[in-house]
């Protein structure tokens, strides 16, 4: 993001909970008084959104309720203003509306049609275009991570931390509160997934909405609609917006692969709850029995110009030397471009590369705040542990690519196979195919290491979407899909192979083109006579052939490329 210039003003805050009629309400977290505001913005002219959370916590108070107007403070000069209140930052606007001519100060926006309140988490935003010269945004003080969000281009980012006070905005909302309203918020299992037959922790957030103390209430517990089971506790008084947490143990003994859930009945003592259908919450959580091999996604951001690359390299080598479980891609971008460059390696920059060398490990947050990171000064050791923790992530799909050349193209086919409750756990997980290379002659000189020519794991296309393809499900546990292109005379066809893998629906407010990694695999490609390339390695009595799949022995071994076989393990080299 550009630089947000700011002056520093910093005063404390506190969550706005103003009446200005009966039962209208603000929600904010800032105060009226504007005097000492910062004055935010950036060089030049760009299009500027500011915003709010308000959390499920929050908004359940007002559940039915309407919001009916929205009021933000800004300095007069912003061109193209909207105020719009969205469900998640990524999302599009339930609500937006145009601003018209913005005034120094506070600017108050009527909505067209109110926004009835459904109790979940709320963002309350606006928009503008900032000409050159104008910043625009007002906050003050200082917040936390629901005070201070700021998008440049709509890249979104929490500023709190970085000197950006709180936020001018909130909204006006009307909404009739009950005398006494208990309510369970929100709620919890320690896990989503649980190996069958173990113990699942599950905890609650219980909040008076109303108005009146509640002096006492309890609460009883039952698994996929089962007998209740009362925790035996009579929870004490609990003031107006005052919260109360509780939390029990389950034996997962005897539940069936699959999706269940754990729900929870609160009953207030002595008085008469106003609204009883927030007194009850269901939590799903899943079941497995079983689940698949887990191969990790390595990607490897480096270029030949970089001189700090082959030590990471050398270090890579020999954490994964004897691992069977990584797929390695190498993305020759992030700090200069080389020969082995391709386009579609660029938006894989978005997940925190900012330079070479830098690695990702099934695109997870391990290492720092993206899943990106480098990995100067780590040893092995160090590195083995990450990758130990990395393997230990259950995977509940599985891959099994097979990779083809055939009259000058190159046939990709992916068979996959997931567990049943997959498809409800991750609905929008994406599907995505690599072409990689090993054994690649460059003709440039590493920086660093002037005796390597030869480079592995080169990407040489992506297949699918940079943002993967959607699962094309055969029936609830099965995909097939397939891929064709025309074989690039630079490639060595005997050096292919596939990497193909699973990812997690992307979160739209990281703007990272996908999520996680959840499983991934790969395979060489098949050569004449049944042979095929592969990516293990195997000690024994090897034999040797051509490409073709004609049988050499060790003897008659010249330089050239390879297939050697060995117990059962096939796998390219190359002899120099």
């Amino acid at each position: 993001m550009r630089n947000i210039l700011l002056s520093l003003f910093i005063l404390s805050w506190c969550f706005s909970l103003g009446i200005s009629a009966q039962n209208t309400h603000l929600l904010g977290y800032c105060s009226d008084d504007l005097e000492g505001a910062d004055v935010i913005g950036i060089e030049g002219e760009a299009r500027l959104s500011a915003a709010i959370r308000l959390p499920k916590a929050t908004m359940q108070r007002y559940k039915d309720g309407k919001i009916v107007r929205i009021q933000v403070a800004l300095r007069e000069g912003v061109e193209k203003a909207s105020v719009w209140i969205r469900k998640a930052l990524g999302e599009s606007s339930v609500v937006v509306q145009s601003l018209g001519t913005v005034q120094y100060g506070w600017n108050e926006l009527t909505l067209n049609e109110p926004l009835t309140v459904d109790g979940d988490e709320l963002y309350i935003g606006y928009t503008f275009t900032q000409p050159d010269g104008v910043r625009g945004i007002l906050a003050k003080g200082s917040g936390d991570e629901n005070t201070s969000l700021v998008a440049v281009d709509n890249q979104w980012a929490d500023y709190h931390n970085d000197g950006v006070g709180i936020l001018f905005i909130r909204a006006v909302v009307e909404a009739e509160l009950p005398d006494y309203d208990m309510a369970v918020i929100d709620g919890s299992t320690d896990s989503l997934c649980y190996a069958a037959g173990s113990e699942m922790n599950a905890s609650v957030c219980v909040e008076n909405l109303g108005t009146q103390n509640v002096s006492a209430y309890t609460l009883s517990w039952s698994l996929d609609g089962g007998e209740p089971m009362p925790d035996g506790v009579t929870y004490s008084v609990l003031a107006p917006m005052e919260m109360q947490e509780a939390s029990k143990s389950f034996s997962l003994q005897g539940l069936e692969e699959g999706e269940h859930f754990v729900e929870v009945t609160l009953s207030a003592e002595g008085v008469d709850d106003g609204r009883t259908a927030n007194n009850t919450l269901r939590i799903p959580f899943f079941v497995y029995s079983s689940t698949y091999p887990h191969t990790l996604l390595l990607e490897h951001f480096t270029s030949l110009p970089c001189v700090n690359c082959p030590p990471v390299d050398k270090l890579l080598e020999q954490v994964v030397q004897g691992r069977s479980d990584v797929a390695w891609v190498a993305h020759h971008v992030g700090y200069r471009n080389d020969e082995f460059t391709i386009e579609a390696s660029e938006p894989y920059l978005k997940f925190g590369v900012y330079g070479n060398p830098f690695i990702m490990i099934d695109r997870s947050q391990l290492v720092g705040d993206t899943p990106a990171f480098t990995i100067g000064g780590f040893s092995a050791s160090d590195m083995q542990t990450v990758f130990g923790m990395a393997a230990e992530k259950r995977a509940f799909v599985s891959l099994m690519p097979e990779l083809t050349i055939e009259n000058g193209m190159v046939n990709v086919l992916v068979l996959g196979e997931a567990k049943s409750f997959f498809q409800t756990l991750f609905p929008r997980a994406t599907f995505n195919v690599f072409l990689v290379e090993d054994n690649v002659l460059a003709v440039g000189s590493q920086a660093g290491d002037a005796t390597k020519k030869y480079h592995d794991n080169v990407l040489r296309a992506v297949l699918t979407r940079q943002s993967g393809d959607r699962i094309q499900w055969t029936d609830d546990t099965h995909f097939s899909q397939s891929f064709s292109i025309d074989v690039d005379d630079a490639w060595t066809q005997g050096s292919l192979r596939v990497v193909a893998f699973v990812t997690a629906q992307a979160d739209r407010a990281t703007g990272y083109p996908t999520g996680a990694v959840l499983n991934a695999a790969q395979n060489g490609v098949s050569i004449g006579g049944g042979i095929s390339s592969a990516v293990g390695q195997e000690s024994g009595a090897p034999h040797f052939y051509t490409l073709g799949g004609q049988p050499v022995t060790a003897g008659q071994l010249k330089p050239g490329l390879y297939i050697v076989e060995n117990g059962g393990s096939v796998r390219k080299i190359v002899i120099r």
